[in-house]
């Protein structure tokens, strides 16, 4: 099972989303944060669709830190 586990693992870490990037590494929160900030000061993202709910969380997250509400 945790052979299993292991190879799961290592697959997913090969998938990519349309930035090209894997998901949830800390290039692919870069890249999203980069894109959501600049649709939230009105430029062009250059990106069409809808913002992964992870990348939000992920913000919200680290502004929480950043405040002093979590450790």
């Amino acid at each position: 099972m945790a052979n299993l586990l292991h190879r799961i693992r290592r697959l997913e870490t090969r998938l990519t989303d349309v930035s090209g990037l894997v998901p949830h590494s800390e290039e692919w929160y870069a890249y999203w944060e980069n894109v959501v900030d600049r649709w939230m000061a009105g430029e062009d993202p250059m990106f069409r669709g809808r913002f992964p709910i992870a990348v939000i969380d992920h913000m919200i997250e680290q502004a929480d830190k950043a405040d002093g509400l979590l450790q």
